[in-house]
Parts: C-alpha cells; structure tokens; sequence
C-alpha cells in the first residue's frame, strides 16, 4: 500500500494527549508527525503530518478528538 496523499493539519485537541493522538492515526497512514502548534499557553494544539491512502478516514477520526483546522491535502505521485 502505498499512500496516494500527504496531509497537513492543525489539531485542538479537547481532552486527548499526543500518545493518544498518535497511537489512534498509526493505523491509518505512514510517516506521521506530532508536533506542538506553538509555544503560547494554550494547549491541546498540534501540528499533524502524515501519508495516507484515505484523509476521509483521517479526518473523521480526529474529530473525534476535536476540531481540525488549516487542513492542507496534497496528491502524492505514485511510482
């Protein structure tokens, strides 16, 4: 399986942690990235990377964790 597309997004989380976060997307792509959005008080933000055959999947999941936002889809050429 080789995933068709790269996503990019920002995650505020409610009440769910990076371990959490992480353990949940592993399934659903490859070469995924947690990092915090920023270094302001706020937290439960952060930055999600991660290749994917399906963002539908991805995204539905993670809402179920809390709201998505600056959402960036790319298409990933195949070889």
């Amino acid at each position: 399986m080789n995933p068709k597309f790269a996503l990019e997004f920002i995650l505020h989380a409610r009440n769910a942690n990076v371990k959490v976060i992480k353990s949940a997307l592993l399934e659903f792509g490859s070469e995924l990235d947690i990092s915090p959005a920023c270094d302001c008080a706020q937290t439960g933000n952060y930055n999600i990377a991660l290749n994917t055959e399906d963002p539908t999947l991805v995204f539905d999941l993670c809402s179920q964790f809390g709201r998505i936002r600056s959402i960036k889809v790319s298409e990933q050429n195949s070889k």
